[in-house]
């Protein structure tokens, strides 16, 4: 059997474009798949995030669709935070701090507890939720006490740099 040009291009390109599109759906995190389905919050997946020139890191980003989707979003993943302080809060000029704290990277609706070895860092995500935007970021590959630093001034410099911080879109337009 003699393959021209062409007969070997309609064997070899399905072939390619199933490894791109299995690429694509194991480059998402697990965290992203889970809540991918839902319509009251948007969900993204940020693969290879830059925090630093050197530093880049997975992100899963979580924003309320509404200003009435974003208490049931805080209390469905844990946060405990106040329902007052998270509305009041929520699209205000005045900067107010991020809250942040480790979570379980198998499971982001657990606190990780006390950092008591190296290997820790590699059983651990961060999640950061910022009042004025509503957005919930969940930092993962922690992986090391560095990378673990990297990301903590990185959050720190979103302080003063609010549009670092990743966002699904500019602001929940119903809180006008």
């Amino acid at each position: 059997m003699i393959l021209n040009r062409h007969s070997v291009l309609k064997m070899i390109l399905p072939a390619i474009m199933l490894m791109l599109y299995a690429n694509v759906v194991c480059s998402q995190t697990a965290l992203y798949n889970q809540y991918k389905h839902r319509t009251d919050i948007r969900v993204a997946c940020i693969m290879q995030y830059p925090l630093t020139d050197s530093l880049k890191t997975d992100i899963t980003l979580f924003e309320p669709k509404t200003k009435e989707d974003l208490w049931p979003m805080v209390q469905e993943l844990g946060l405990g935070l106040d329902k007052d302080e998270v509305y009041n809060q929520f699209g205000q000029e005045k900067r107010y701090t991020l809250y942040t704290y480790n979570v379980r990277k198998d499971n982001i609706k657990k606190c990780f507890g006390p950092i008591t070895s190296d290997e820790d860092y590699k059983n651990m995500s961060i999640l950061a939720y910022n009042y004025n935007m509503g957005v919930i970021v969940i930092f993962h590959n922690i992986d090391t006490k560095e990378r673990y630093g990297i990301i903590t001034d990185f959050l720190i410099k979103t302080l003063k740099q609010p549009d670092l911080l990743p966002k699904t879109s500019n602001r929940i337009d119903e809180h006008k």
